[in-house]
């Protein structure tokens, strides 16, 4: 885990670097990016409506309870339900304002550039996976969205492995039970960063997955409502039950 753990241990990430020897943005690339800062641009506009309508409910809560605190009849029931009411969509609020600073903070990460060095990948499997890391890293933060493959439209389980191997020019389908199918399989006692691992079995394959990044962790795109988190593996296989695991760069 020479690669991962910087990460894992709470320091700044350290980017991988994908293919583009000449240094210049692709238009693909550019496309993307502009993308991405249009996202950040609107997450940026909910972010400040989120803050301020907090804000406003936590103003009401509080002269909703001072009303209350002076009335003497039956009127401090409907405030105190007010004000509950209030402090209630308050603390929503401040969940979705949480949601939304680690959305920015991925897509800002997301548009740093990178570059692959000559023969980054000649020593194998091992150095690609390593490599595959490292840019998953960078999309921690990046919003669940079902059917998601880029990072400005926000990825899914499968969209999110897609795209981080794509931009080292290996290409996977976007669906977890075809990437289990058209990918290397390995024993798990054999698990390198990079390797992919499949839970939750079905009649048709497994039906998540995610990328192994060492010390019993892995980097997935878990839910609607969550992000691109680290998870731990033997939690996963606890409750998802474990399929197996593959190596894409085989």
């Amino acid at each position: 885990m020479a690669f991962a753990g910087p990460a894992l241990a709470g320091g700044p990430p350290v980017f991988a670097i994908v293919p583009n020897q000449s240094g210049a943005p692709t238009p693909a690339g550019s496309s993307l990016h502009a993308a991405i800062r249009r996202q950040l641009a609107a997450d940026r506009r909910e972010l400040a409506r989120v803050n301020h309508d907090r804000r406003a409910l936590i103003a009401t809560a509080e002269h909703a309870e001072a009303r209350a605190n002076a009335a003497t009849t039956n009127v401090p029931f409907a405030l105190e339900d007010l004000a509950g009411r209030s402090r209630q969509a308050a603390a929503a609020d401040a969940t979705r304002a949480a949601q939304l600073r680690r959305a920015i903070a991925g897509l800002q990460t997301a548009l740093q550039p990178v570059v692959v060095p000559a023969g980054a990948f000649d020593s194998g499997p091992a150095a690609v996976g390593a490599y595959a890391v490292q840019l998953a890293e960078r999309y921690l933060g990046v919003r669940y969205v079902w059917g998601g493959s880029l990072p400005d439209e926000g990825f899914d389980c499968s969209g999110f492995v897609k795209y981080v191997y794509g931009q080292i020019g290996i290409e996977l389908p976007h669906y977890a039970a075809s990437q289990w199918a058209q990918t290397v399989h390995v024993q798990p006692s054999q698990l390198e960063p990079g390797d992919l691992v499949f839970f939750e079995p079905r009649a048709d394959g497994p039906g998540h997955v995610g990328m192994y990044v060492g010390n019993g962790m892995f980097i997935e795109a878990p839910h609607t409502g969550a992000v691109v988190q680290y998870q731990s593996l033997a939690f996963e296989m606890s409750t998802m039950g474990f399929v197996g695991a593959s190596r894409p760069a085989a």
